[in-house]
């Protein structure tokens, strides 16, 4: 006869907490600045106790205080850098494609970049038609 055999012990990951206090981007100091998450009125606001800095911003459910603090960090660059901040928006909504090497592609598969490209005499004769397909 042996033992019963015991239930081996449930091992717990030890859930990351992320900071609450910062540091403040004007007087540098450090765990100055304080996050407070009002999920109710979806605002997060940041407060620094010494310098009297501030910040608001919209928030929903998946924020945390460092998505705030960041996002403050974000804002204080682009009003002091106005210039590099238009840039970047600019940058983001349109991007550039710097190669401009169509050489991979067939002349007659019609793929050519731009509209100014020649078409082909049968791409051409196929695009005047039209074709009627009896829906009317």
């Amino acid at each position: 006869m042996g033992r019963r055999a015991k239930k081996a012990p449930v091992q717990t990951k030890k859930k990351i907490k992320l900071s609450k206090r910062f540091k403040c981007p004007f007087c540098a100091n450090e765990d100055t600045v304080e996050c407070k998450m009002d999920f109710k009125m979806s605002i997060g606001s940041l407060n620094c106790r010494l310098c009297g800095a501030n910040y608001q911003m919209p928030i929903h459910h998946l924020h945390e205080p460092i998505d705030v603090f960041s996002e403050w960090l974000d804002d204080c660059e682009a009003a002091a850098n106005p210039r590099s901040a238009a840039e970047g928006a600019t940058a983001a909504a349109a991007p550039r494609y710097d190669d401009e090497d169509d050489d991979d592609l067939p002349e007659g598969s019609g793929l050519q970049r731009g509209g100014s490209a020649p078409k082909p005499a049968a791409a051409a004769a196929a695009s005047k038609k039209s074709v009627d397909l009896g829906l009317s």
